[in-house]
């Protein structure tokens, strides 16, 4: 693992200070260190950047002479374009973008995000983690939405555990269980990751136009959700457009819908999660066109109880889909959730019992 053991910051002292509040939570495991001159020299695993500073284009920097950090983040107030890259192009880089809001979480949601995507291969190889990805090029969006989905994340991780958990098993288990988030900026970023994690992956939260093939391509989700498809993935896909003519198009497709342009964007992306990812209660439905509910699991012992009693045909249904892994695996139970995703659903019934059975040793 390439754990971030040191972040260097450069910009103003208001700037620091606005990161340094959102950084506290890691002050513990994370040394933070400002720099006042050649930031490019600074030995760090994670250089950060303020944005507006006398004769110097942190935007510029991103793009010019590399770092001796092994990622750079700049984080502006602006001026900055509307369809600014928070993640990198070309495939492969470590430098990131995002815009300054009044959410303080923003400082470790970027250090978090960037030690995710340093370590994607082990966690999926090695500790088989579950993966996120969202495929935004706008910063003023991504900067919003990564900080709300990182918590949403580690607070599903945590849901199952009793209450009088220690506060170091909190830590400890957010820190290795919880769901990896991937950002990507392009259609090649996405489907890359789409091919390599798709087999683990939880969900994908989209916008409808990114670059493709280097141009802005306002259709790039569409082929982005054609890619899906064409991979026979079953990991659900949310799509976020002003354009809410599209709508029926993009459902039409397999895939939900968003208005990017509703004052309650925030709102409908948590319970996106919640409802369509498995970060909430499991929702046992019927196959076919209505996907009517039967059963809700709020807990382990909910949904053992519930797989006792519930048609077959539903549990078939979410077994073929891995429903029952990604749901143990976003809720830190990477073990069993690793034994369950190799349980054929084709089985039928003793598939059933073998699950009840696993369930019954956690």
């Amino acid at each position: 693992m390439e754990l971030i053991r040191k972040v260097a910051f450069y910009g103003s002292t208001y700037d620091f200070a606005l990161f340094e509040e959102g950084f506290r939570p890691m002050a513990a495991a994370i040394e933070l260190v400002r720099v006042t001159d050649a930031p490019l020299d600074a030995a760090a695993d994670v250089l950060v950047l303020g944005h507006h500073l006398p004769g110097y284009d942190a935007n510029q920097l991103l793009e010019g002479t590399p770092s001796r950090a092994r990622a750079v983040a700049v984080i502006s107030h602006g001026p900055f374009p509307l369809n600014g890259t928070p993640a990198p192009t070309p495939l492969g880089s470590m430098a990131y973008h995002f815009r300054w809001h009044s959410e303080p979480g923003l400082a470790e949601a970027v250090i978090d995000l960037i030690e995710d995507q340093l370590n994607a291969e082990e966690l999926y190889q090695v500790q088989h983690r579950r993966f996120l990805l969202l495929v935004e090029d706008e910063i003023n969006f991504a900067s919003y939405f990564i900080p709300l989905i990182l918590r949403e994340l580690t607070e599903r991780t945590l849901s199952l555990l009793p209450p009088t958990a220690s506060p170091e098993r909190l830590r400890e288990k957010a820190q290795n269980e919880r769901p990896v988030l991937l950002l990507a900026s392009s259609f090649e970023q996405a489907a890359d990751y789409m091919e390599r994690y798709g087999d683990r992956m939880v969900g994908v939260i989209s916008a409808l136009g990114f670059p493709k093939e280097g141009k802005n391509d306002s259709d790039a989700g569409i082929r982005l959700l054609e890619k899906r498809n064409a991979l026979q993935a079953e990991f659900p896909v949310v799509i976020m457009s002003a354009r809410s003519h599209r709508e029926q198009e993009i459902t039409g497709l397999g895939a939900s819908f968003m208005p990017k342009t509703s004052p309650h964007l925030l709102t409908m992306l948590q319970q996106h999660l919640l409802h369509h990812f498995g970060f909430g209660d499991f929702i046992f439905r019927m196959p076919g066109q209505g996907a009517q509910e039967v059963a809700r699991a709020r807990t382990l012992e909910d949904l053992r109880s519930c797989l006792e009693w519930v048609p077959l045909e539903s549990f078939m249904y979410h077994a073929a889909r891995r429903h029952f892994s990604n749901w143990l695996g976003v809720h830190g139970y990477l073990q069993f959730a690793e034994i369950i995703r190799v349980i054929p659903a084709s089985e039928g019934e003793a598939a059933r019992r073998k699950l009840i059975d696993l369930l019954k040793a956690i």
